[in-house]
């Protein structure tokens, strides 16, 4: 009778390399989703500072008085963005809504509103 040699059959290798290859996959799924997920975040974040940058300078720009519809574009970080301000009344006649909305490629990223009360 001959004695079996130390080590591993051919069927518990391939298992093992199955096991292995599924594992991998697994990371390199959890791994691209998190790369997108912080592609997203990012722009979402610069979207997010375009705005207030630009409700700062319209505000400050006019005073808090004044301010009527716009539109342009708004460069950050290597990206552009298209912003609109949109200018509307509210139930009190003294406090005006302003409302800045950030696209990129026509999709909304980000919406900034604020109050402005008007000055006697």
């Amino acid at each position: 009778m001959m004695a079996r040699t130390s080590g591993f059959s051919l069927i518990e290798m391939l298992a093992a390399l199955a096991v292995l290859a599924i594992a991998g996959m697994a990371l390199t799924s959890a791994m691209t989703s998190s790369i997108r997920a912080a592609g997203f975040s990012q722009q979402v974040s610069l979207a997010g500072l375009a705005a207030d940058n630009l409700l700062a300078l319209n505000l400050a720009g006019e005073g808090g008085r004044s301010l009527r519809d716009r539109t342009g574009v708004y460069e950050i970080a290597g990206r552009s963005y298209d912003w609109r301000l949109e200018v509307g009344e509210t139930a009190d006649p003294q406090l005006t809504r302003i409302t800045l909305v950030v696209e990129q490629n026509q999709q909304e990223q980000t919406r900034r509103t604020t109050f402005v009360r008007s000055r006697p």
